[in-house]
C-alpha cells in the first residue's frame, strides 16, 4: 500500500518527543513492506524532503525560518482556534499545509491517508477523495468543548473518514458524546511505544533516598501542586524521599514558589524536558512515577506506561484515560483527584511496601508490553488501512 500520513507533529531530530509515536507507526508500516510518505511542518535546519528510516518525509515551508513560529511551539490546540485564526501566522500555516497535502496526494496517489488529530490535519485531508483514517489524541477532542461551530466542523470532517481511532476508551466515549450526529465508527487503537527502549531503564540504579518523579507539561490541569503538597506531607511524616519535576510550561515559576511556600524547595528538583534517549534512565531511577492530573484533561497518560516499562511503580488519578493504564491495585494505585493527603497515602504505600511495589510494577509492565508493543500496534493499523483502501475498490 501507499500510505500518506498527515500530522502537525513529527520528530525533528533523533530523540525529539514531538509526534514520536507517529514516526514509530510510519516506520513499522515501512518495515512491513509498505510505502509511507509523511507531510509535517518544516522546522529550522530541516530539509523540505528527506528519507528518514525508509519513510519519505515532506516538511512543508510556511514562512522563512525566523517566522515559522506556529508548529512545535507548544500545543497548537491550546492557542484557542477561534481567536488564533485572526493571527497572521495561523492562516498562512493552514494554507501551506493544505497546499502540501493536495500536491503530494495528487502526485503520489496514495491508497489511504492517515491524519493524526482531526484538526488541522484531518480537516485539511478530508476533501481529497482518498480513503481517510483519523486518529484523535486528546487535545483535539478538547476543542469540541469550545463551541458548537467546532463540533459541527468535527462531525463533518469525521463523517468523511472510514474510521476514527482514539488512543483510549475514554476519548472514544468523549467523541461519541460530543458528536451525536457522527456516523463513522469510533475505535480505540493504541499507538506504538518503543518498548525495548524504555525497558533499558530497568538497568538504572534506583535513587537513594527514593525518588518520586513527575514528567510532563507544567499546566494547572496536571495537578503538580497537589503532588508538591503530598510530598510535603510525606516529609512531615518522616518518609525519606525526594521529588523531581521534569518538564516545562507556564506553571513552572508558580510551582517553584509553591514548593518554597510549603517548605520543601530544597528537596524538590525542577528540570527541563530531556530527549527521549534520556527518559528511560529518568524513569528507571524513580521508585514511583506520579501523574496527578485533575479533571478529564488526560487522553491516556502514556508517560505512566513508559515508566512502568522502565521499572518504576506508578500512581495516577481517575482523570481521563489514566485508569486504562493504572488499574487500581492491579498495575498501580489511584489517588483521589485534587486530594493531596490521599495522594501522599498512595505514594507512601509504594515506598514502604517493596512486595506491593514489585508486584504492581511487574503487572503494569506486562500490560504495557502487550498493549503498546510496536508490532502489535502496527499490525492493527495495517488492517485498518487495508479495510479502508478496500472500500474504495
Amino acid at each position: 500500500m501507499k500510505i500518506l500520513v498527515v500530522t502537525h507533529n513529527y520528530p525533528r531530530f533523533a530523540d525529539d518527543p514531538a509526534g514520536a509515536f507517529v514516526k514509530r507507526l510510519a516506520i513499522g508500516a515501512v518495515d512491513a513492506g509498505h510505502q509511507v510518505t509523511v507531510i509535517a511542518p518544516h522546522a529550522r535546519g530541516q530539509p523540505t524532503w528527506a528519507d528518514e528510516d525508509g519513510v519519505r518525509v515532506h516538511r512543508f515551508r510556511y514562512a522563512p525560518d525566523a517566522l515559522e513560529r506556529v508548529a512545535y511551539r507548544g500545543d497548537l490546540h491550546a492557542t484557542g482556534i477561534l481567536s488564533a485564526l485572526a493571527m497572521v501566522g495561523i492562516p498562512v500555516f493552514l494554507l501551506a499545509f493544505a497546499v502540501a497535502i493536495r500536491r503530494v496526494s495528487h502526485a503520489w496517489r496514495p491508497d489511504v491517508v492517515h491524519a493524526h488529530w482531526w484538526f488541522p490535519g484531518g480537516w485539511l485531508a478530508s476533501s481529497l477523495g482518498v480513503p481517510l483514517v483519523i486518529t484523535t489524541h486528546g487535545s483535539d477532542i478538547r476543542l469540541l468543548d469550545r463551541s458548537s461551530v467546532l463540533r459541527r466542523l468535527a462531525t463533518h470532517v469525521m463523517n468523511r473518514a472510514r474510521l476514527v481511532t482514539t488512543v483510549s476508551d475514554f476519548l472514544a466515549r468523549n467523541v461519541r458524546s460530543a458528536l451525536p450526529a457522527l456516523r463513522t465508527p469510533v475505535a480505540r487503537l493504541s499507538m506504538p511505544l518503543d518498548v525495548a527502549h524504555f525497558e533499558r531503564g530497568r538497568e538504572e540504579a534506583k535513587s537513594d533516598p527514593p525518588l518520586i518523579l513527575y514528567a510532563g507539561n507544567l499546566l494547572a490541569s496536571k495537578g503538580v501542586t497537589d503532588l508538591i503538597d503530598a510530598f510535603a506531607l510525606l516529609r512531615q511524616q518522616g518518609v525519606q524521599c525526594r521529588l523531581k519535576v521534569l518538564g516545562e510550561g507556564p506553571e513552572r515559576a508558580a510551582l517553584e514558589r509553591h514548593a518554597r511556600a510549603v517548605g520543601v524547595a530544597e528537596a524538590v528538583q525542577f528540570a527541563d524536558f530531556v530527549g527521549q534517549d534520556t527518559m528511560p534512565a529518568e524513569y528507571g531511577a524513580a521508585t514511583v512515577t506520579v501523574l496527578p492530573t485533575r479533571g478529564d484533561a488526560e487522553g491516556l497518560g502514556l508517560s505512566l506506561a513508559e515508566a512502568s516499562l522502565a521499572g518504576s511503580a506508578i500512581v495516577g488519578t481517575p482523570a481521563g484515560g489514566i485508569p486504562e493504564v493504572v488499574v487500581d491495585e492491579a498495575t498501580g494505585l489511584i489517588a483521589r483527584s485534587g486530594d493531596a493527603a490521599d495522594l501522599a497515602r498512595q505514594i507512601a504505600r509504594l515506598l514502604e511496601a517493596p512486595d506491593l511495589r514489585t508486584g504492581l510494577t511487574a503487572r503494569a509492565a506486562a500490560m504495557s508490553r502487550e498493549q503498546f508493543a510496536p508490532a502489535n500496534a502496527v499490525d492493527r493499523f495495517l488492517r485498518v488501512y487495508r479495510d479502508a483502501a478496500a472500500d474504495r475498490d
